[in-house]
């Protein structure tokens, strides 16, 4: 699995990347309103983009296996639940218990990822106290990507093999899946999509990233920005039928509570500061509370990777893109090119 993630998302050395395919995305003319002028221009937009409102109502409403609705407003009960998940996790107080819980090597490890004097023998020795770490190293260094002369059979050859960048992808893309797809029945469910969420956004938020941010910092951004909705669902799942179609609303609300509780989780686990800040600013209700890189980044590529799997589910179709915002960082083709990238790497995976 992860092995072939660095073979989709990197690339084998030698090969050449797929290309585009140039009618990928049929274009029509559209007006669209040009930020601070106060007309309108001609401009090239993919027939199937979306606004990201649209998006994100979609992509809530296919985790919690809810229906469409045009109604906008919140209704007396939705407030009542609203107000019960606020109690709950809302605060900055509130329990941290109710976190996920990384397994114990990994913030040491972190820690000493970010340090230019670890060497590989004090890496292996870290990663050594966990024997399904120590396998899946094993496993990706032995992988097509890297394509060792020899066979790799010792952990220390592996993380040398790796590089520091390598080992760190690994490391959390094993500790962020079971973390995202726990849960029984309609959580599980939701766990599913949250996890194919997690490894596309962390692709195009290191493609969108490039080159203001640090590669790593982005990939990890993207990874963890939902590590915060499973705690979230669990809660909502106490209320049964309390809510019998959820508005617009509420859907809206209810996905800025999982990017706060997000946002403690990596407070929590002591990321690193612009990891933190990106999701920070991913929390705010406006955009233009993006105010860094990879804040800017991360809130794009958020939507982008929604939409991927909204396409993949039935909930999109297969020329929806994301519709680019004057004034709000991206163009329209350099959304349409992070989306071409990032189904280009599901059909590696297929």
């Amino acid at each position: 699995m992860i092995g072939r993630f660095f073979r989709k998302w990197f690339g084998a050395r030698g090969a050449t990347p797929p290309a585009a395919a140039s009618n990928a995305w049929p274009l029509v003319s559209a007006p669209v309103p040009v930020a601070d002028e106060g007309v309108e221009a001609i401009v090239e937009v993919p027939a199937g983009a979306l606004p990201a409102d649209e998006v994100e109502d979609r992509f809530y409403r296919l985790i919690l296996s809810a229906a469409p609705s045009f109604e906008p407003a919140m209704t007396p009960a939705e407030q009542s639940l609203l107000r019960r998940l606020k109690d709950v996790f809302g605060g900055e107080r509130f329990d941290v218990g109710l976190l996920p819980r990384l397994p114990s090597v990994v913030p040491q490890l972190m820690r000493s990822l970010r340090s230019d004097d670890t060497d590989s023998r004090m890496l292996a020795e870290q990663v050594s106290r966990d024997s399904v770490l120590v396998g899946e190293i094993i496993r990706v260094a032995n992988s097509a990507f890297f394509r060792s002369t020899k066979p790799v059979t010792g952990l220390q050859q592996a993380i040398t093999l790796l590089g520091q960048n390598g080992l760190r992808r690994v490391v959390m893309q094993l500790v962020m899946r079971p973390i995202l797809r726990t849960g029984e029945n309609g959580i599980h469910h939701a766990g599913e999509r949250l996890w194919e969420h997690a490894e596309r956004c962390a692709r195009a938020c290191s493609h969108l990233g490039r080159p203001a941010c640090d590669p790593f910092e982005a990939f990890l951004a993207g990874l963890v920005s939902h590590t915060g909705s499973q705690a979230i669902l669990a809660e909502l799942e106490k209320y049964g039928d309390a809510v019998p179609q959820y508005s617009r609303s509420f859907i809206a609300a209810l996905a800025q509570q999982m990017e706060r509780l997000s946002l403690h989780a990596a407070r929590h686990w002591d990321f690193p500061s612009r990891v933190v800040q990106a999701l920070s600013e991913r929390a705010d209700p406006a955009d233009a509370g993006a105010r860094t890189p990879l804040g800017r980044a991360l809130i794009a590529a958020s939507r982008v990777a929604m939409i991927d799997v909204l396409i993949d589910q039935g909930g999109a179709e297969a020329d929806a893109v994301l519709l680019a915002v004057p004034g709000q960082s991206f163009t329209q083709a350099q959304l349409v090119e992070c989306q071409d990238a990032v189904r280009a790497a599901n059909t590696v995976e297929a």
